[in-house]
């Protein structure tokens, strides 16, 4: 831990040392350590050798779905398992470099030059790259079209770091092909709207007291989305949530699979744990837990003859597991005619201010109905929002 931290030791001979111990009658005892040193060296090699331009929208999503997304998932797999290993003291110095370079090298360089880009686009599209609006056509409707059924499994907040870890896991199974896609999220990215957007819908919408609506309807809850998937499904559309189909019997999961063509399966663990103050230090252990189950999903719908899977987000997430510095937070308050809806990434009203804290956008401009405005705090700054975590 003292050689990665002081940078005597690189990456692969790291690695080699781990492997060879791996052997050894102790090592399941310290597992956990040798994994986050292991994960830390290779971040850190990483970081110094990765270059962060942004010249489009789309060449950044490209260039972070072939490479940069592994520092992100390096630094969530380092943090759970130093926090599994109990080893704070042995760590900490390894911890503290890993920190610093993950922030002050990658996570705000980074958002700062894609900020550039997105302080440039008066639209929030950015071809050839898909958006999250266009998942049902593009990917839900050609199962329908050819007379095959498909289960849509929603999990709230798995970030695409998380969902190649996911990849991974399922082609493990050695029982499936599976392949990864990258979206561009809609704008606000939060979970209201992001669910909306995964329906079927000819318009998608944002009131300005944050309720996202699918051609004019209200989205909020399960039955809503249910029976948007009904409808247009003739009947043969539904939703449940990821806890009630895991406790389905065997016949109950066929009679499900048998009875629609459109099943959405909507899974919370990441969000639910990572969303709320108390919790929120646990969000990298949320995302081991979140990826378990979700095999356990899969299995489960394999077993009840589903055939086509789509694992997809309603978003994804920030996470630095240490405290924020006064930095992180945007510089001004949001100021406008009429603020009203606060979030920690965004505001919502009309009459908005851009400034140099906030990028504005009026509803047409990312793609939704309604004269709603928005203000989102630019890079990775979050706003001030009393009793919530960050």
């Amino acid at each position: 831990a003292r050689g990665v931290a002081n940078r005597t030791l690189p990456a692969g001979d790291c690695a080699q040392i781990i492997r060879q111990r791996r052997r050894t009658h102790w090592f399941t005892e310290h597992e956990h350590t040798y994994a986050a040193v292991d994960l830390a060296a290779e971040l850190l090699e990483l970081v110094s050798k990765v270059g962060l331009t942004v010249p489009s929208l789309a060449e950044g999503v490209r260039q972070y779905v072939d490479t940069w997304f592994r520092i992100d998932q390096l630094y969530r797999q380092f943090i759970y398992h130093m926090r599994m290993s109990g080893q704070s003291t042995v760590l900490s110095a390894l911890h503290a470099q890993v920190e610093n370079n993950y922030t002050n090298r990658f996570l705000l360089p980074l958002n700062d030059r894609w900020q550039a880009q997105v302080d440039a686009c008066s639209r929030w599209e950015a071809p050839p790259v898909k958006s999250q609006a266009s998942f049902y056509a593009e990917y839900v409707h050609p199962f329908i079209r050819t007379g095959n059924k498909v289960v849509v499994v929603i999990s709230d907040a798995l970030r695409y770091e998380a969902g190649e870890e996911l990849l991974r896991m399922i082609r493990q199974e050695d029982r499936y092909e599976a392949t990864i896609d990258p979206l561009l999220s809609v704008l606000p990215s939060f979970t209201q709207l992001g669910m909306a957007a995964l329906l079927p819908h000819e318009t998608l919408g944002l009131s300005k007291d944050g309720v996202a609506l699918v051609d004019g309807v209200s989205v909020q809850g399960l039955d809503a989305r249910r029976n948007i998937l009904s409808q247009a499904l003739s009947g043969k559309g539904t939703a449940i949530r990821a806890d009630d189909l895991l406790a389905l019997n065997r016949d109950d999961s066929r009679a499900l699979m048998r009875d629609a063509n459109v099943i959405y399966v909507y899974h919370n663990h990441i969000d639910a744990v990572g969303d709320r103050r108390d919790t929120e230090e646990r969000t990298c252990d949320a995302v081991a837990e979140a990826l378990d189950e979700l095999v356990r999903i899969i299995k489960k719908l394999a077993n009840a003859n589903a055939n086509n899977m789509i694992v997809t987000a309603d978003h994804g997430f920030i996470y630095q597991h240490r405290a924020l510095d006064e930095s992180d937070f945007a510089s001004q308050e949001a100021t406008g005619a009429d603020i009203t809806y606060s979030n920690r990434r965004f505001v919502l009203g009309s009459g908005l201010h851009a400034t140099s804290s906030f990028k504005h956008f009026r509803a047409a401009d990312v793609g939704l109905t309604g004269d709603v405005e928005m203000l989102l705090p630019k890079s990775i700054n979050r706003l001030r929002l009393k009793g919530a975590g960050s």
